[in-house]
């Protein structure tokens, strides 16, 4: 009987953490004294916890106060201008209405970019400010949006500032210690798996099995999870 592997090196820090929870769970539900790896378990539990703690600190990091408010302050601008384009459509002038209608198919186009990831928000935003002060720039001073999308440009610019200036070297140190602790936590779950497979070899399975099949069944969870993601991002290239 063999313990199935995955590809823990290219799990998401959050997967990579859940998983080894899971793990550290089943060993504790077992117990490491009769699963005869306590000093092996003890040693990535150590770095488990180490693990914990520097993942807090790249979560703190990435969404500190400020960064927070400027990506809420961008987000309520979006909604304000896409509203008032909504309102615009019902104009008693005729000339407003079809403009708003052509903005409206822009703003469909890019859907609710509040919803994307930050990085992917800001590029859309960045786009978006192109489209109404270019092509749509006649539209948008029909409809009276020019200071909207004035105003949104700069909080997409003040966002885009504090995420790459200010906090770049804090996110930096924080994530490469994350990096550092998964490597090792990653040689530590390595010597548990080996030293139960070294015993099964000794003992026979049959001490193992229950173990061994619950710790197989979280393994290929992750494993169908990060072959899912793959597979919609291939679909998407």
């Amino acid at each position: 009987m063999k313990i199935e592997r995955n590809d823990r090196p290219h799990m998401q820090n959050e997967e990579h953490f859940q998983l080894n929870t899971e793990f550290r769970d089943l060993v504790v539900k077992y117990g490491p004294a009769e699963l005869n790896i306590e000093a092996a378990f003890s040693t990535f539990l150590a770095l488990y916890l180490q693990e914990d703690e520097a993942l807090l600190k790249v979560t703190k990091s990435a969404y500190t106060a400020k960064i927070q408010e400027a990506d809420r302050r961008r987000d309520q601008l979006f909604r304000g201008m896409v509203d008032a384009n909504r309102s615009a459509q019902n104009h008693f002038r005729p000339e407003v209405c079809e403009a708003a209608q052509r903005l409206k198919i822009l703003f469909d186009t890019y859907g609710n970019v509040a919803k994307r990831t930050a990085n992917k928000e800001t590029a859309a935003l960045h786009s978006l400010q192109q489209e109404l002060t270019g092509a749509y720039a006649a539209d948008a001073a029909q409809v009276g949006l020019i200071e909207w999308a004035t105003e949104l440009n700069a909080a997409n610019q003040a966002f885009d500032l504090l995420t790459k200036s200010r906090y770049e070297e804090t996110a930096q140190r924080t994530d490469l210690v994350l990096r550092q602790v998964r490597l090792q936590v990653d040689e530590a779950y390595r010597a548990v798996v080996s030293r139960i497979e070294a015993l099964m070899l000794i003992d026979g399975e049959a001490k193992y099995e229950p173990f061994v099949r619950q710790l197989n069944a979280v393994v290929e969870k992750y494993s169908n999870t990060m072959a899912t993601r793959k597979g919609r991002a291939e679909k998407k290239s």
